[in-house]
């Protein structure tokens, strides 16, 4: 960010800060559907053209899944 910050002034770092915000807060999906991707974020980072082990193997494999309905009703606060 600094670099950023040299090269383009203040205005280029607030903006991609800003990208990256809206970017992780709107991105969701269920875990029936492999979870959130992180794609969006991924593209604004710069690593999309790169796949690591945490993409492939996110630690909940063992796990029991959550239904998806629980999840969706969870989501959307439907939860009376």
């Amino acid at each position: 960010m600094t670099s950023l910050r040299r090269n383009f002034g203040i205005g280029e770092p607030v903006r991609r800060g800003m990208e990256l915000k809206i970017a992780r807060e709107g991105e969701w999906r269920p875990s029936a559907l492999g979870g959130s991707a992180g794609v969006s974020g991924d593209i604004l980072v710069g690593r999309d053209t790169e796949v690591s082990w945490e993409d492939i193997y996110t630690g909940h494999e063992l796990s029991a899944g959550v239904d998806f309905h629980a999840e969706m009703e969870g989501k959307l606060k439907m939860d009376w």
